[in-house]
């Protein structure tokens, strides 16, 4: 049985051959402990900012400030990409198309088509075609419809609003296909209407 001196220079030794890299292990585990706890502190911290900033732009797009725009288009080129600077292209997008600023409406829809995903994206895809098309830019307005169609929620929207699409082009038998499609996906919509509007021979 090994005396109690035995097992201290045991101690010893295994402390003198391997005790450096025992340090530094402990070094490099605190290290990433702390740094992931820093690094979410911040990402918590930007995101609560991105929330505040964002709030005030909805609050001058809301009042109508003559500054609103400016200030939303710079929120959304500093945190591009960011669902916040989507939202606030939404935001601008609606406001811009209400004061009848269609050209910063399209755009600004255009940034969340192009950068957002999901529901988000299809949102932007749905409220650029309806101003595309009002527009009368009809083929801009397909191809930002049919961009939506797909995606779960949206079929019947989308489809509709391509049946009008095809039906203002001439169209009809290409709108009549469309308004079918959008009432299979929600028998109660404004679609079945414009559907029995169309003369089943066209």
């Amino acid at each position: 049985m090994e005396t109690e001196e035995q097992q201290v220079e045991q101690i010893k030794q295994f402390w003198k051959d391997h005790g450096k890299g025992i340090v530094a292990g402990l070094v490099i585990g605190f290290a990433l402990f702390y740094g992931w706890r820093y690094y979410d502190a911040q990402t918590i911290a930007k995101q609560e900012q991105q929330s505040s900033d964002y709030a005030q732009i909805v609050a001058k797009l809301t009042a109508e400030d003559e500054q609103a725009s400016v200030a939303a288009q710079e929120f959304m080129s500093a945190n591009s990409g960011s669902a916040y600077a989507h939202l606030a292209a939404l935001e601008l997008a609606g406001a811009a198309a209400k004061q009848g600023d269609l050209a910063t409406a399209v755009s600004a829809l255009q940034s969340v088509r192009d950068q957002a995903k999901g529901a988000l994206k299809a949102v932007a895809d749905i409220r650029q075609a309806r101003l595309l098309f009002a527009q009368e830019q009809y083929d801009a307005a397909l191809a930002a419809v049919q961009a939506a169609e797909t995606m779960e929620g949206f079929q019947a929207i989308a489809a509709e609003i391509k049946g009008d699409v095809l039906q203002a082009k001439g169209d009809l038998a290409g709108a009549r296909a469309a308004y079918q499609a959008a009432v299979a996906a929600n028998p109660n919509s404004l679609a079945d209407l414009k559907l029995k509007s169309i003369p089943a021979a066209s």
